[in-house]
């Protein structure tokens, strides 16, 4: 079975094995607590139901695998997009994975300033001098705002970097994750870029830049990409 973004009522039904009935019981249920649940789509049907909602209906385990079995094909689909950035971003060495969500609504730009200070603060703090950021600022689906993702070269703990996040931004929920070369972070915080592509809303940041892409040439040539 390929895996989909989005199931009608009876895919979603057929692939847990529940009745549609169960399905929209747990679908209001969901809603009364959060309203802004993006995991539904109901402006018109046949309604549609996020795969995020499986975690609703199978176990823990199970769900992890689904996630990561997407992930890896999603990597794979990554790496067959030619000369894009996310391709040439996926040949480089990446430490962590980070996504910010802010409290209150922030402005793109906003957004974009705090992921420069993250990097500045990297850096100063870098004992190796080889400091890389990638980021980009996505709007919410469902609600006022922005948050951003991006991934991080940087020789500094976990706990470090939590840390000056949490000084840059002490009310928001912040999730920093070591970085997985199979779980297709680059492609995931990729996906919104063909709407920004004048660079406004996204950034490279790194004090080795010219000999990461000399690096990214290197490997394309030996492996005629």
């Amino acid at each position: 079975m390929k895996l989909k973004n989005w199931y009608t009522t009876k895919e979603f039904s057929s692939v847990c094995n529940i009745s549609e009935r169960t399905l929209e019981r747990r679908r209001n249920k969901l809603l009364q607590v959060n309203p802004a649940l993006d995991w539904f789509k109901m402006k018109s049907k046949p309604y549609k139901y996020s795969f995020k909602m499986m975690e609703q209906f199978v176990s823990t385990e199970l769900f992890d695998l689904i996630q990561r079995n997407r992930s890896l094909s999603n990597t794979i689909e990554c790496m067959h997009r030619n000369d894009t950035l996310e391709q040439h971003l996926s040949f480089l060495n990446w430490d962590y994975f980070i996504t910010v969500t802010y409290q209150e609504p922030k402005s793109k730009m906003e957004c974009i300033t705090l992921m420069n200070e993250l990097y500045c603060k990297l850096e100063a703090k870098s004992i190796s001098g080889n400091t890389r950021a990638f980021y980009t600022t996505e709007t919410y689906s469902v609600s006022k705002g922005n948050h951003n993702h991006a991934v991080i070269k940087s020789d500094l703990k976990l706990y470090q970097v939590i840390e000056l996040l949490q000084a840059l931004e002490p009310i928001g929920i912040i999730d920093v994750q070591r970085y997985d070369f199979e779980l297709a972070a680059i492609f995931y915080i990729c996906k919104e870029m063909n709407k920004n592509l004048d660079g406004l809303y996204w950034g490279v940041l790194g004090n080795n830049l010219e000999s990461d892409g000399i690096k990214i040439k290197k490997i394309k040539d030996a492996s005629n990409i």
